[in-house]
This record gives C-alpha cells, sequence and structure tokens, in this order.
C-alpha cells in the first residue's frame, strides 16, 4: 500500500488550528458589535451594557447585563461579583476583561456561554441625599424637646461633612442628647444611618437663645436704696446671655437694698443687692457669750452693719475688747471663739 503525500499551505493550516480551537472552547467572548447570529448559540448568553446604575456596595452581574438563561443557571450567574461598586453619585469603570476574569472564575458555567461587551463598563452608584434644611429641622426638633413650652430661638447652626449617601432607609441620629451648654453653645454629632448602618458623621455647631421674663431697672436706682415695685418691670430676655443670678420675680428684693448703681433699663441681678442690716455700725446691742454650762449677757458697740446669721465686729463694752459675733436679730449679736 503506497500513500500519496498531501500537501498543505500554511495559510489553510491556520485556519484549520483556528476552528478548532473554537469548537474546544467552553465560552464564546465577543465584542458588543459582533455579529450574535454568526456564533453558535447554546440559549445562554450574558450581554453586558455599556452603561448602568446600581444600589449596592458590591456590583453583580445581573445588575449590568441582561442574562438569557432558565432557573437557578440565570440566578447563579446574576449573582456572581464583579467588584466593589463606586461611592454614592461616582462613577467607575471596568474594562472587558475584567467581566470576563469574573465568569471565568466560577465553575457552574455551562458549554457554549456567549458573552457580549463593549471594551469599556461605566457604572454608576444611585444616591440620596440630605440637605442641611433636614438637619435644621432635626436640631430644631432635639431643642423643643429640651425647652419645651418656653420661648426660644435656634440663632445659629453651621453643618459640617454633607455627602451623598446610599440608597435606603435614611435616619439621622444624634450621639448625645446633652448638647446645649450653660452659655446656649450647640455642639453635636449626628450620625447618618442607612438601613440600620451608621455611614457618616456630621459636626454641628450653633447657638440658641432662650427668652424668660426677667427684672430690669424702670429707672435709676442708687446704693442703699430699697427698689419699690414701680421701680422695675418685667422684661422678655435671653437668659443664657444674663448669667445664673439674674432676679426673675419681685419677692426676691424683699428686704434687699441696693449695693451697687443700677442703671435704667439694665437687667436685675441678687449680686447687686444686699440685705437690709439689722444691725448698723454704732448700734448698742446685747452680747451673748454661752457654752454649755454658761451664759454671759454683756452690751456691746456695733463696728459695722450686719445682716441676719453674718459675722460683724462688736467691741464689748465692759472689756473693750473687739470680738467677732454673729447677728441674731436687730439688737443680739452671739460671740464666736
Amino acid at each position: 500500500m503506497c500513500f500519496k503525500k498531501l500537501k498543505y499551505s500554511p495559510a489553510l493550516f491556520l485556519i484549520f488550528v483556528m476552528v478548532m480551537f473554537l469548537k474546544a472552547g467552553n465560552i464564546i467572548y465577543a465584542g458588543v458589535d459582533a455579529d450574535k447570529n454568526s456564533i453558535k448559540q447554546s440559549g445562554i448568553q450574558i450581554v453586558v451594557n455599556e452603561t448602568c446604575v446600581v444600589e449596592r456596595e458590591h456590583i453583580l452581574l445581573g445588575d449590568i447585563a441582561q442574562i438569557q438563561a432558565s432557573g437557578f443557571l440565570k440566578d447563579g450567574l446574576a449573582k456572581i461579583d464583579v467588584g466593589k461598586s463606586p461611592k454614592p453619585d461616582k462613577i467607575k469603570s471596568f474594562t472587558k476583561r475584567k467581566i470576563i476574569s469574573a465568569i471565568r472564575t466560577q465553575q457552574f458555567l455551562p458549554e457554549n456561554l456567549s458573552v457580549f461587551s463593549p471594551d469599556q463598563i461605566y457604572v454608576k452608584r444611585a444616591a440620596q441625599y440630605v440637605t442641611k434644611e433636614d438637619v435644621r429641622a432635626f436640631i430644631l426638633q432635639k431643642v423643643s424637646q429640651t425647652f419645651k413650652n418656653r420661648d426660644f430661638q435656634l440663632a445659629s447652626l453651621s453643618i459640617r461633612g454633607i455627602e451623598p449617601y446610599p440608597r435606603g432607609n435614611l435616619l439621622l441620629r444624634l450621639i448625645s442628647n446633652d448638647m446645649i451648654d450653660k452659655n446656649g453653645r450647640v455642639s453635636a454629632f449626628v450620625e447618618i444611618v442607612v438601613n440600620g448602618r451608621k455611614v457618616d458623621k456630621l459636626s454641628v455647631s450653633g447657638r440658641v437663645k432662650v427668652y424668660e421674663d426677667v427684672l430690669c431697672a424702670n429707672k435709676n436706682l442708687g446704693r442703699g436704696q430699697r427698689a419699690s415695685a414701680t421701680d422695675v418691670v418685667s422684661k422678655k430676655r435671653n437668659i443664657f446671655a444674663l448669667g445664673d443670678d439674674v432676679i426673675r420675680h419681685f419677692d426676691e428684693l424683699d428686704q434687699k437694698v441696693v449695693r451697687f448703681g443700677v442703671k435704667k433699663g439694665d437687667y436685675l441681678k441678687s449680686s447687686l443687692f444686699e440685705e437690709v442690716p439689722l444691725v448698723k455700725k454704732g448700734d448698742i446691742i446685747r452680747l451673748l457669750s454661752k457654752n454649755e454650762n454658761l451664759l454671759i449677757v454683756t452690751s456691746g458697740i456695733s463696728k459695722e452693719d450686719g445682716v441676719a446669721d453674718k459675722l460683724i465686729r462688736v467691741e464689748n463694752l465692759s472689756s473693750g475688747k473687739l470680738v467677732r459675733g454673729i447677728v441674731k436679730d436687730k439688737s443680739t449679736v452671739e460671740v464666736v471663739y
């Protein structure tokens, strides 16, 4: 038997090798402009979009492509993780090679799977937004809970750190309810929570004014003068600007005289007044000296004005010595050793 030697041209041999390679492959990869009808169809195809919008933190194949398959195969292909999503409202690009590489890692792929993809894919992350007005309304609600049924004003508010946020159930959460100091300054952190998870923290600062009725001078008041009901008037003032010793009611002035001069229109505070002295300088008083078993009563002369339950200096008229005693009433001082 003899064999006739066959002659092959290089071009024909190259075509033969390429055909055999395509037949042996499991997946057919094509560009988005490829002629789909020219590719052997198995009924399972993946067509990747050039642009798409996603909501999750990770991009799944089902988010960016149309998948032609049936049953659990389609579900499995749709759940292939292609990569991490961009930040909300940002755009991220992927190459066709990246998409195909993600698909190749799967073990369950059927034969003759066809993938059609552009060379570059652009993915944008969906977002939702929080405005400064939203944050202001939230802080205003918290302030109103603190100063319930009181006249207040959120005089200023600065908000820093607002960003676009992922889609989902969004709420604002105050880290601490103790956000207003004794001077009315607001300082707080507000957490942004989406679907129960903290995604950001805003810094908030500002100032609150709370208005209450306080007593103000209706005319100039001199030192040592006792204020009458017509000498004062009630006015609304921001209490955070006044201090802790502001006088709100006229009965707080009972048995008190002006310690320092007060000008008309000034608000009244307790440090501007002092109690009317029960004992005045130069008064002759009873001077009591006692212990557990002995009580001595002598006469003395007050060396200074004194109010109830306060220490003053007294000269003992019997001995001529200076002693200190507590004013008990307008004519009695008890010696303190």
